[in-house]
């Protein structure tokens, strides 16, 4: 499940920005009485101090009230706008779950006031750009793309697609046949499956599920009135977020955004309430019934916290050691390179700002070796709560987090569709000001105090999609049992178009 924009570093991540970083290095000269060195091992840096930029630079007040994050970038003859709005599937009724993802299509390719969806790219190609709806779980995203000498029939397309969408029909159907043959085939991937019952089982009923409670039912009891009321509640300047970055002038821009959205009527918004107090799921094991399959999906964690909390540094530093920091963490170490059980494995904690995420260790392996490589992974679960890490081991990962915090600035783009991202979700502005500091204070004391307060052997959920008999059979070399982790419990494969167990 996708949710309200978050970052997420791994030692994996670090990846990214290594040439960025080997171009800081060789752009550095060599001090007066350097000499070439024998070996790359001898070779010393500069220590590299990166700070953030501030969002106040880059932040302005439209007339009718919405943020907009504006930065030139001459360097490029190009224009791009992303637009987020509050809104989401989260907060659509379960009777007409697709609703959100059904009015973002078709406000872009169910045609819009005075052309046709076909016009309207015909339109866009001509003038080499692009425009895109999506609307997630918990925000709307568009985005525009054009050529810098185009700015303003551009913005007169986007005024068309984010105000006057016509939601045309014919189009409402045809959509409506792609979204339910996509449905009738939900349960052919494993990991669909994995992701759908994870959700369920970690949430129940709770809104964060809607998105994946879409049946027939519910997609064929959506209307056409439905749209237009779903777009007229949410899309509205005050609902607003902009991200602006091209060649251009910031006051012309400022004077064209004022201009899309003069005369528009506002109206107070008003969202449906998320709970933020979720129950615990009973702990034990679950196996859904997939027997076309010779490898076995497997999912070990519980409920977990929000984004915002004050142990989210070690926290993150924690799960990275754990699981999250690719070949170097234990349980990949453990579970891939000491076993070769699977190829990919991992952990992490989903934090989410409206409710608790959850913590999710995984890994697919043969139906066989699914109770030992569970087992593999509790051991490591439990060992980091009893067991403190070396200075060295916390330290590595710190600084891949560290070196990380460039990947969010990497380009002008990049830098407004952070702050942009941290607006909609409520991060304080001097967050990326102080990540490094918040990073570096994390202690071995602190990853073992976070493991020991978020990780809970005695809470959790073991979900298992593959061949049950073959699964509960073990294997002949190792001796766990999944009998051994709780309860189990058979879960049928729902219908793909109903979600009744069948």
């Amino acid at each position: 499940m996708k949710n309200i924009s978050k970052w997420f570093f791994s030692r994996a991540a670090a990846l990214v920005t290594i040439p960025a970083l080997a171009v800081v290095f060789v752009s550095v000269p060599l001090a007066a009485g350097d000499k070439i060195v024998d070996h790359p091992d001898q070779l010393k840096f500069q220590e590299l101090k990166y700070q953030p930029p501030q969002p106040e630079k880059f932040r302005h007040l439209l007339k009718c009230g919405a943020t907009a994050y504006i930065i030139e970038n001459p360097e490029v003859p190009i224009f791009e706008v992303t637009v987020l709005v509050r809104t989401g599937s989260t907060y659509e009724p379960v009777a007409k779950a697709g609703l959100a993802d059904m009015t973002g299509y078709l406000m872009r390719n169910g045609g819009v006031e005075g052309m046709t969806a076909r016009e309207l790219d015909e339109r866009l190609a001509f003038l080499a750009g692009e425009i895109s709806v999506n609307i997630s779980d918990t925000r709307g995203s568009i985005r525009l793309f054009c050529l810098s000498k185009d700015i303003d029939e551009s913005l007169a397309l986007l005024k068309k697609v984010l105000r006057y969408p016509v939601f045309d029909p014919d189009a409402l159907e045809r959509y409506r046949t792609d979204i339910l043959s996509e449905l009738s085939q939900r349960n052919a991937s494993t990991s669909d499956i994995e992701e759908r019952e994870w959700a369920f089982l970690m949430y129940g009923d709770h809104p964060c599920t809607i998105p994946f409670r879409r049946t027939e039912q519910s997609l064929r009891a959506i209307t056409r009135d439905d749209l237009i009321a779903f777009h007229e509640k949410y899309f509205f300047p005050k609902n607003f977020i902009f991200a602006v970055s091209g060649d251009f002038k910031t006051e012309a821009v400022l004077t064209s955004l004022n201009n899309l959205l003069s005369d528009w009527p506002d109206r107070q918004l008003q969202l449906p309430s998320i709970p933020d107090q979720i129950p615990d799921p009973q702990p034990g094991v679950y196996m859904i019934k997939k027997d076309d399959v010779n490898q076995s999906r497997i999912s070990v964690g519980h409920l977990g916290v929000k984004r915002d909390i004050p142990d989210q540094y070690a926290l993150m530093v924690m799960n990275d050691i754990l699981g999250g920091g690719g070949f170097s963490s234990q349980i990949v170490r453990r579970v891939r390179s000491d076993e070769g059980l699977a190829y990919n494995v991992g952990s992490a904690f989903d934090r989410p700002v409206l409710y608790p995420g959850t913590f999710r260790a995984w890994f697919q392996t043969k139906h066989a070796t699914a109770a030992f490589g569970s087992r593999l992974i509790v051991d490591e679960i439990k060992r980091i709560r009893t067991e403190k890490c070396e200075p060295e081991i916390v330290s590595n990962a710190k600084a891949g987090f560290i070196s990380n915090v460039v990947n969010p600035f990497s380009s002008k783009n990049s830098i407004v569709n952070t702050f942009a991202d941290d607006r909609y979700t409520g991060r304080p502005d001097d967050y990326w000001q102080k990540y490094t500091k918040n990073m570096e204070a994390v202690t071995p004391d602190d990853i073992l105090a976070v493991a020991q307060k978020y990780l809970h052997p005695d809470k959790l959920v073991y979900l298992i999609v593959g061949n049950p008999d073959e699964v509960k059979q073990g294997s002949d070399k190792h001796p766990e049992r999944f009998s051994d982790f709780g309860n189990i419990t058979i879960l049928p494969l729902r219908n793909p178009m109903t979600l009744e167990a069948r």
